[in-house]
């Protein structure tokens, strides 16, 4: 009972302290640098998952992953790799004895491209069992001894001429010499291959049966494909025992993917898209199949549900059947359907803890034993968490926290966002995703920004999605309503909806979305004057379409990898003949004055809107021309300031971490200056780190009468204190004329004021918080070594700088030399006269923070709260290699923290 009062006690602490610490305002980084987990795999005995973690390594600039393995129940998690080698794909042996996993790590005599590595569950070092020229595209565990992969076949000899004499020139779309892309088997202890199919074409998708013996593959016929999608993929069924080879899913446009065998292993599942223009494999509704191995035939499970599959949702097979999401609009509806005597049966899920919405999941995993089940969970106002739970038919009971990640999100104010709802074009019922201002307060009108999402043909769920792209919580931090608008031919909202801009592109989309911000207009949370738009692909083709249709509706805009003219992105689209021939009637040498009018290129003479453009110079999906265009056009018409910024080496998408800071940078610059009106050009001159900058950043710490620190009502002078990661840190180590309004005797040459009390004893340290504390009303206290620890690695890039022996002897002295200096040390005027005033060398930090690593060491308190000293003194080197030794008593004083 008493463990029971205490825990209550501490937790209602802990929740008063949250409740009381300031949130930290969000960065750009904040956005770059959140972790995910993805490929999530359950051990056959259901007490283990192993994942990858994705996380930012600037120094590699781009994210990278490693992996990690969580003991179930106990819910211990160790790492499994490190060094972000893009491990990922981990699934377990049958067995459970092994982890194969794919990685691009480097070993002697390893072939480039990521290959199949082992590790065993309980950690050691992993060692790659393939060695394929080119690498493995995917793999499945056939049984415990041997693996499946899929791979292109070693280069032929004429690859290696080429190769030899430099040749590096490209055949576009070379049937002639379109390298096969086969499946191999690998036995796992003697690392002998075995090549499975010897299909001239290129197998993209497969899945091996439960038992190992069955094989279903999806096959791709034409490098053309992508482009045109003539020639539509061919799925066969592969008997490994027999060698037999049996073509399925024959009919005509009907080429399903996304295989699932059923547990039993008597069938398996697979979707199709279905549409109104399947020669373009237009967009469409997802549809699920059910094939009958026994009987050789395929059959459609009737969903009941007249808007397919949800996007981004998963297909689960099941003892029973299968689990799916149902598209729902902003979410997916989550629902088992199971094989009854009389056919199949939908019945919904549901989840036991009532903070979670089964509607709100994603990355659904189930276990080898039916049961054992993780998941994602997020809202748009709820950052994505991981859980662990039990399936029991349409219930998902007791889940609990797999692993949390994104600690700085806790310390962010998260902006509230809801579903909203209005009429769009042609009357329909529309809606998207309103995020709030930070802040609010009703009756005041706000910016708003546009935040369009790409496709067309996706969607904007209530779920967790801040990226380089799109970030609420940065524009809801700047004061702006954040409206993302699930549009005409979006998906998640049945066919009709999807389907219904092929041949009416721009006619309701571009209604809808203003019709939206009239909405919150009349609702008076929106100023009329104060709107922005951006997006990148599809969301940036709709921007820039709003600014022809709509001239002087916004006052910024900042599309990114949109098109403005659609005759040309026939030709240089990577899937132009498709995605063209679906949306704009046909090909443009039949259908001219359409494309032509449909080009916002044509119309650029209309745009007023000061307009920042984005392209990745390798782009294929929007091609980079359609960027130049653009900006030509607006550049040489001057009606419209517009910038260009183009990232070398990047595709449709920006991989590298410093393209996607630059790009916030400059489109949250942007904002600031044409929306928001707080826009500061920077000073391409200044140097922040430089002396100017720590003057002028001198300039900012508080000082009274030339006395650092603040004096309380009463006239106390007390120390300044400075966060840094939640700990409040006072700026400098206590001063003289601080520690004197607490011990008046204490006494100390005129002039020093700001030098750092000296000869401090713990005790007389302790009792000065102890009084701090009393007339602050704060648990002010001695940091504890961990915190200071903490600090020393927070301020680490100035420690060359502080006040060390370094610095008063000019150089970096070895122990030799400073015992050879210790002479002249000895005949100084006085014991301290090495000591400087408070922040005489550069601090560190937004702070900033001074004397960490100099001036006079600091007391601590270690594990068993005994004072220790830590940290450099003027009197010490700064050398890392020598053990730390204290220095005398006159370079010890201390600063203080509190949390």
């Amino acid at each position: 009972m008493r463990a029971a009062v205490l825990c209550l006690l501490l937790c209602s602490l802990a929740v008063l302290g949250w409740a009381q610490r300031s949130p930290k305002p969000w960065t750009i980084e904040d956005v770059i640098e959140q972790e995910a987990i993805s490929g999530m795999d359950i051990a056959p005995d259901g007490r283990a998952v192993v994942w990858a973690k994705r996380y930012a390594d600037w120094k590699k600039d781009r994210h990278v992953t490693d992996l990690y393995l969580t003991r179930l129940p106990e819910g211990r998690t160790i790492p499994l790799t490190r060094g972000g080698n893009d491990d990922g794909s981990a699934r377990f042996s049958p067995d459970g004895r092994w982890i194969a996993f794919l990685s691009g790590r480097r070993a002697e005599d390893l072939k480039e491209g990521r290959q199949i590595w082992l590790i065993r569950p309980d950690g050691g070092e992993p060692w790659p069992l393939t060695n394929h020229e080119g690498g493995v595209r995917a793999f499945a565990w056939r049984d415990s001894v041997r693996i499946l992969f899929l791979a292109r076949e070693e280069p032929t000899l004429r690859e290696r001429q080429l190769k030899e004499r430099k040749d590096d020139a490209q055949v576009v779309e070379d049937r002639e010499f379109w390298p096969p892309v086969r499946l191999f088997e690998i036995d796992v202890h003697t690392r002998r291959v075995r090549r499975l199919t010897e299909n001239t074409d290129q197998i993209t998708e497969f899945a091996v049966s439960p038992d190992g013996r069955y094989v279903v593959t999806s096959h791709n016929q034409s490098p053309h494909y992508g482009a045109d999608a003539r020639e539509q993929p061919r799925q066969f069924l592969y008997d490994l025992q027999t060698g037999e080879r049996v073509e399925i899913f024959a009919e005509r446009y009907l080429d399903p993917e996304n295989f699932r065998w059923a547990p039993d292993g008597k069938g398996f599942y697979a979707t199709d898209t279905y549409s109104s223009d399947p020669q373009w494999e237009g967009a469409g509704i997802e549809e699920l199949y059910y094939f009958d191995l026994t009987r050789r035939t395929y059959s459609k499970v009737p969903l009941q549900w007249d808007w397919g599959l949800g996007s981004f949702g998963t297909v689960v097979p099941t003892r029973e059947g299968v689990l799916v999401q149902l598209a729902n609009g902003t979410n997916n509806r989550l629902a088992h359907y199971v094989r009854t005597d009389s056919g199949w049966e939908r019945r919904w899920v549901s989840i036991s803890d009532t903070s979670l919405s089964a509607d709100h999941l994603g990355g659904l995993v189930l276990g080898p034993d039916g049961q054992r089940i993780v998941f994602a969970h997020s809202r748009a106002s709820q950052p994505t968490r991981y859980f662990w739970a039990r399936l029991e038919g349409e219930r998902i009971l007791e889940p609990r926290e797999l692993v949390r990640l994104n600690a700085h999100l806790r310390e962010r104010t998260i902006a509230r966002a809801e579903v909203f709802r209005w009429r769009g074009a042609r009357n329909h019922p529309v809606e998207g995703i309103l995020y709030y201002p930070h802040h609010y307060q009703p009756g005041r009108r706000y910016p708003l920004i546009v935040l369009i999402h790409g496709g067309p043909a996706s969607v904007d769920l209530d779920a967790w999605r801040e990226s380089w792209a799109g970030y609420p919580n940065l524009l809801a931090q700047r004061g702006a309503f954040v409206l993302r608008p699930n549009y005409h031919g979006s998906s998640n909202y049945g066919l009709a909806f999807v389907e219904s801009i092929k041949g009416h592109y721009y006619e309701y989309e571009l209604p809808d979305i203003r019709r939206g911000i009239e909405a919150l207009i009349q609702q008076g949370l929106v100023h009329p004057d104060s709107l922005g738009v951006m997006g990148w692909s599809n969301g940036a083709i709709l921007t820039i379409g709003l600014t022809v249709e709509y001239p002087t509706l916004f006052k910024a805009a900042a599309p990114g990898a949109g098109d403005v003219n659609w005759i040309s992105d026939y030709g240089n689209c990577a899937f132009g003949v498709r995605f063209d021939e679906s949306y704009f009637k046909g090909n443009p040498w039949n259908n001219l004055k359409h494309y032509i009018e449909k080009s916002p290129f044509f119309r650029l003479d209309r745009v007023v809107t000061p307009t920042i453009i984005f392209f990745g110079t390798e782009d294929r999906s929007v091609p980079t021309e359609q960027g130049w265009q653009h900006y030509r056009a607006l550049q040489q018409m001057g009606r419209a300031p517009v910038r260009f910024i183009l990232f070398p080496g990047a595709e449709h998408s920006l991989v590298r971490l410093s393209h996607q800071r630059r790009k916030m940078e400059e489109e949250l610059a942007w904002f600031d200056q044409y929306l928001f009106g707080r826009y500061q050009k920077p000073n391409a001159a200044f140097k922040a780190d430089s002396p100017l900058g720590e003057l002028l950043r001198r300039a900012r710490v508080s000082r009274v009468d030339g006395l650092y620190g603040r004096r309380l009502d009463d006239g106390t002078l007390v120390p300044e204190f400075v966060e840094v990661d939640s700990l409040w840190v006072s700026r400098f180590e206590i001063t003289r004329a601080q520690y004197r309004a607490f011990r008046p005797e204490y006494t100390y040459p005129a002039g020093t004021d700001n030098y750092p009390a000296n000869g401090i004893s713990l005790e007389e340290a302790q009792a000065y918080a102890r009084w701090l504390a009393g007339k602050l009303g704060r648990p002010v206290r001695l940091p504890t070594v961990a915190e200071f620890e903490a600090l020393e690695r927070a301020v680490q890039s100035r420690r060359a700088q502080e006040n060390t022996l370094d610095f008063w002897a000019g150089y970096s002295p070895n122990p030799d030399e400073v015992r050879q200096l210790q002479a002249k040390l000895d005949s100084l005027p006085r014991p301290d006269a090495l000591l400087l005033e408070v922040g005489s060398r550069p601090g560190a930090g937004s702070g900033p923070l001074f004397d960490v690593g100099g001036n006079v060491a600091e007391w601590c308190l270690d594990a068993t709260h005994q004072g220790v000293i830590r940290g450099g003194a003027a009197i010490l080197p700064a050398d890392p290699k020598s053990g730390y030794r204290p220095p005398p008593l006159t370079y010890v004083g201390f600063r203080l923290v509190y949390r």
